[in-house]
């Protein structure tokens, strides 16, 4: 009835195979570790933004920690440098399976994180009397407020 081609078929698989294989590991990372390093950044300007103006629940005791030192530009440098020094290893190791794997799971965190903030901007202004109750409170030892930063002309 109907032939079945297989002469096509190892073409389409050789286009796949080149895409996805190893020589365009460093590619592929390099991508990753770009869309991991514009969400550290957006996850900073969110994190300085309610930090630095109602207050916010902070999770992470590291990231608390420099928080309560109360300097938003301490904080800055912080993340940065944790995240440039992340980035940076594995922009090192960028031809290795393992940094592969490892900067998909950076990137598959930050996005989780990123569409966290996306619900949380979007539901912040239904929870408003919530939120101010939670701004007056100061025995709770997640709740972080920093000072706000002032820009010099």
């Amino acid at each position: 009835m109907y032939a079945i081609s297989l002469s096509s078929s190892p073409s389409s698989f050789d286009s796949v195979r080149r895409m996805f294989g190893p020589e365009r590991r460093p590619k592929r990372v390099m991508v990753l570790l770009i869309a991991t390093l514009a969400m550290s950044v957006a996850d900073l300007a969110m994190t300085l933004t309610y930090a630095t103006s109602v207050g916010m629940m902070e999770v992470n005791p590291i990231a608390r920690a420099v928080m309560e030192t109360g300097s938003p530009w301490m904080l800055t440098v912080w993340k940065l440098a944790t995240a440039g020094l992340g980035l940076g290893i594995l922009f090192y190791c960028r031809r290795l399976r393992k940094a592969e794997a490892a900067a998909w799971l950076c990137c598959a965190v930050m996005t989780a994180l990123t569409v966290h903030w996306v619900g949380f901007n979007h539901r912040v202004t239904d929870f408003s009397e919530e939120y101010a109750a939670l701004s007056q409170q100061h025995d709770d030892p997640h709740w972080v407020k920093m000072a706000a930063v002032e820009l010099r002309r």
